[in-house]
Parts: structure tokens; sequence; C-alpha cells
């Protein structure tokens, strides 16, 4: 805590949207922080903010993230504003974003990683560098899960600095359901929630339910999501004779997930490594199901058998097992089964994994690093930004998968101001930003296929607009860039009421005419 009993200000970031409807779990934690912090929204666009509404929120344009001269007035509107005591970014690629913000702020960093963060982006040649650069700057790395944590160690982080908090949640929210009183003789009503991607494993449970089926054996599937394998995955239902088995729901909220799991008896998450190496860290909702009392048919796979205990709270099967996830839910269509395996599965989610023992664990972290931090200022003025930093930024760009439309978008039309006008952003998105929220009325048959030639358009004419500005004449702002970088090397600092604030300004005193 600050002096005199003041709560910590802790930046919250998650980039590049907050928030997405299948990440409800970040909202959680931070809405719970909110009892012990001063939380700080930072992102570069806003998503869902009716479902996932926030008391104080800062939006920035991606450029001033990753371009120096610009990410010191992102830096110095967030210390007049807010004067931040720490930072807590939401997955890897959200700590890749606020490395100039820590470099200039001169505050501790936590970094939560999730999954594909550690499973798939670090081990990117084009990302492998920054996740480098990332985890010698973060003074916290939190995993999800054990397996997480292994990933991080086989790059090199400190064991020191890599701790597990694993994800957690409301059981006021998610309390037991009473499903006693059901019919034994109904059919199995089972529940997958996710997004259609190939990680979710959904052709697996498909398969095994068209096994049952042939057996003679009434199973019914709700699949809530959406994503890119909408198309496929309708179409293998089809193939199998599942049209009126199961049945795709899309996306909703958390009170509809609460809904449909109320509704359910079982909970299947089959997850399987992605061609790519994506892989589960904890998905959170194995953790929401079984604190309503859902048993849970599961894969073995990444952090998930921390959380489901075989044969106890559900059952494991190895990946793509189709066979072996057909005879688990065929022994739970026994009501009495489902009952034993779903009061032990509620159970133990009241005892290992409540989120009120995760926000502490959080909060307890944040004051020691705050303490620490104010303590060690040698390690705050450390300098950790590469020479070849915007580059090896650029470098991202090649990775398609990994970049959202909005992002693409915002580099494509920047704007010719350094003057983002961050006081009106926080309080009415733009154009861009009220564009891009209709997809939520797109249909996912035409939305995805859409977005992935929109993403090669895009990405075509960044390439072009690049090759344009270095022939045509425009002024040049890589040597403030420069200049900026170098008065941080040199043990610079953000500091808004002193003497180095002079100097920082003196840096960025350029003409509106020579501004890009």
């Amino acid at each position: 805590m600050r002096t005199g009993g003041e709560p910590l200000t802790v930046l919250q970031c998650k980039f590049s949207a907050y928030l997405s409807w299948s990440q409800p779990f970040i909202h959680q934690l931070v809405t719970e922080l909110g009892r012990h912090v001063e939380n700080v929204v930072v992102c570069n666009r806003v998503e869902n903010l009716d479902r996932f509404p926030v008391p104080r929120l800062v939006r920035f344009p991606v450029r001033y993230t990753t371009e120096p001269r610009l990410a010191l007035l992102a830096a110095a509107h967030l210390e007049r504003s807010y004067a931040p005591d720490l930072i807590h970014a939401h997955f890897g690629w959200s700590g890749l974003r606020m490395l100039l913000m820590k470099q200039y702020l001169r505050i501790p960093m936590v970094v939560t990683f999730g999954g594909r963060d550690l499973g798939v982006q670090a081990a990117m040649p084009q990302f492998d560098r920054l996740y480098r650069v990332l985890f010698d700057a973060a003074d916290q790395m939190i995993c999800v899960s054990e397996d997480l944590r292994q990933e991080a160690l086989s790059f090199g982080a400190d064991p020191e600095r890599v701790t597990v908090i694993r994800r957690g949640t409301n059981l006021e929210r998610f309390a037991t359901v009473d499903r006693s009183g059901r019919d034994p003789k109904a059919p199995l009503r089972t529940l997958m929630v996710g997004r259609l991607i190939e990680k979710k494993g959904h052709r697996y449970a498909f398969q095994a339910l068209a096994d049952l089926a042939a057996r003679g054996r009434d199973v019914r599937l709700d699949v809530v999501g959406e994503g890119e394998d909408f198309h496929r995955l309708r179409r293998t239902a089809r193939e199998l004779g599942l049209k009126d088995r199961v049945q795709f729901v899309g996306t909703t909220d958390h009170e509809g997930v609460r809904a449909r799991m109320e509704a359910a008896d079982v909970l299947i998450h089959v997850s399987v490594m992605g061609s790519d190496g994506d892989k589960e860290g904890i998905p959170n909702v194995v953790v929401e199901g079984q604190a309503t009392g859902l048993p849970v048919v599961a894969t073995r796979h990444g952090g998930i058998v921390e959380v489901v205990r075989h044969e106890e709270t559900g059952f494991l099967v190895e990946e793509r097992d189709s066979e072996g996830l057909a005879a688990s839910l065929e022994r739970l269509l026994d009501r009495d089964t489902r009952q034993r395996m779903g009061a032990s599965a509620a159970a133990f989610v009241r005892a290992e994994l409540d989120m009120k023992r995760q926000v502490e664990r959080y909060v307890a972290l944040y004051e020691k690093l705050v303490a620490e931090c104010g303590r060690d200022t040698a390690r705050m003025r450390r300098h950790f930004i590469p020479d070849d930093f915007t580059a090896l930024v650029d470098e991202t760009l090649r990775v398609r998968s990994e970049l959202s439309i909005a992002e693409l978008s915002e580099r494509l039309v920047k704007g010719r101001s350094f003057d983002a006008g961050f006081a009106q952003a926080e309080a009415q998105p733009g154009l861009l930003e009220r564009s891009y929220d209709l997809k939520r009325h797109v249909p996912q048959a035409v939305k995805f296929p859409a977005k992935m030639l929109l993403g090669r358009v895009l990405l075509g004419a960044i390439a072009l607009r690049k090759r344009l500005d270095r022939s045509g004449g425009v002024e040049d702002p890589e040597e403030l860039d420069r200049r900026v970088a170098h008065f941080f090397e040199e043990g610079g600092s953000l500091d808004v009421d002193g003497e180095d604030w002079g100097v920082v300004d003196d840096l960025l005193h350029w003409h509106p005419e020579e501004r890009r």
C-alpha cells in the first residue's frame, strides 16, 4: 500500500481489445482486484463494454506502445493522470506492448501467461527476441499452470521470477446446482464452451457422439462459441448424422454460460495440441463448470490435468481419443455417477480454486514488488530496450495469425499528429473502433472468411505504404526515436514535476509541419 494507506494504482493491460467474449475470466479477475487496488484498464480498443464495464480506461493507438517517441507521450499521460504504481499485463503479447511504458514509467511489471503466448508465440522466429526482452524486463511472471511454468523455464526465464497462480472462479456467480431431480431416462445433455478452432477438439467430441448414437445412446451437445472452424465443424456434424443432436448456439455472456451449465449434465473440454503448437493453460470454463457441480470429460492436455481429477471429478482421456471419450460419456449416462463426480468437482473447486484466494495472492505480490522496487532504484532505472526494438516489432507484422484486424487497420490509417487526444479517446471511441464493433452483428458464417481475406489485404496495403513513405520525401521520425531511446539508456527518467521532464519535453519539441 502507498504511504497513508492509499491503495496501489495498477495498470491492467490487455491488448489489443478489452475484451473478447471468450475472455470473461480477465474481467472477473480485474473486477475482484478492484476491491483492493485502483485499476486503470489499458488497451488499444474496446469491445463488449456493455458486458465488461470498467470505471477507468485508457485507449492508446498501437503505435503509442511500439514507437519510442509516441510511447513517451503515452507514458507521460499515464503518469500525469494516474501516477501508476505497477503494470499487470494479461498475456505475453500485452507484456510486449508495455515494454516501453515500463522503461519510461520506472515501475514494476507483472505478466500473466495463459497458453498460446508461451506455447506458440515465444517460439516464433519473429517473436523470440522480443520475448527474451520481456523475460528480462518482467519483475514477476505468473503462469496459470505448472505446465506453462516449465515452458517458461525452457525459454530461459529466471526460476526465481516465475510462479504459478491457477485461474479461480467466483463461487457466488458459479454456485453449485442441484441436479438430483432430473429424469434418469432423459437424454444426456452435454456442453462445450470455447472458440471454434482446432485446439478445442470439437470434431473428436462429434465422433464420440456419433459412436454413442450408433449404439443407441441418446446424447445431445450444445456448442457455445464462434471461430474460424465454424463451417468445417457444422459440415462434420452433418456428415456424422448429428444434425439433430449437436446445436451451435453462438456466443453469449457470463450469465448465458452460467445458464447453459445449469441446464447441462456433463461438460466436455477435449483440447488437443494445435498444428502450430498451440495449447491450453487452464481453461476457465473447466473450473467454472466443476464449480456448478458438472463432471468434466477432458483430455490430458496442458494444465487441464491440474484441475480435473481422473475418476473423481470427471474423466481424462488422451488427445484425439474419440473412443475413450465415448466410453467416458457412456459411464456418465448413469445419474448416480454424475451426481457423485459433480459433488466432488464442486468441493474441489471450493477448496482449491476460489478466486478470492487468487486475488489475495496477486495483491500480496503487487505490494511486495512495489515495496522492493521502491527500495531498489538501480533496478528500476536499468535500461533493457534493445537498439533495434522498433525493427523487432515491425518483424512481427509478418505473422498474420498473431495480429487483429483492428491493429492492422490502425497501422494502415495512422494519424499524422503526435496528439492522440487521449482524454477524448477515453470518453468516446473513434470511427475505426465503432466500425470494428459492428462485427458482433455479422453472422459467423460470413465473419471469419471475411476476416482472413481482409487481413491479407491490410498486410499488403501496409507493406505498400511503407515503400511509399520511404520514397516520398516525408520527414523520417526515426532520429527522434533514437534520441528518446538514448535519453533513457543514459539513465533519464520520466519525472513530470522535476528537471528531467524539461529534457524530455525538448526532445519532443517539433513544429507542427514536421510532425508525421
